[in-house]
């Protein structure tokens, strides 16, 4: 069974149910001739260049991306150089916290088992 395609009358013409298909369809027709133009327009000898010239902004790029990611890089190691000095820092901070902690609370048990034992005594 063939089935009919749905259309709807607008304005002056008949518009078919598969309208985007066709805007796509000519959209890429349009494309490829605008390219085939522009390949035509472009002079033999710059036809001939296009390559080299590509190659050359390539390799620009990959040079200035390469020194990006090594300034990158340098960065990344100097944060976290600064980083384990905070963190060591920090670390060294708290050890002697705990180390003047348990000495007061040694010094303090220390005083009441004196109290203990003279009460004991005594």
């Amino acid at each position: 069974m063939v089935r009919e395609a749905q259309v709807t009358e607008h304005g002056s013409g008949v518009i078919g149910r598969n309208e985007p298909t066709e805007y796509l369809l000519a959209f890429t027709i349009g494309a490829l001739v605008g390219a085939g133009l522009a390949a035509i327009w472009i002079p033999e000898r710059r036809r001939r260049r296009l390559p080299e010239i590509v190659g050359r902004r390539y390799r620009r790029v990959r040079r200035a991306g390469s020194a990006a990611l090594d300034e990158l890089r340098e960065a990344g190691h100097e944060i976290a150089g600064e980083f384990r000095e905070e963190l060591g820092a920090t670390l060294e901070a708290a050890q002697e916290e705990f180390r003047d902690m348990a000495r007061r609370q040694l010094e303090q048990v220390r005083k009441a088992l004196r109290r203990e034992r003279s009460e004991l005594r005594g």
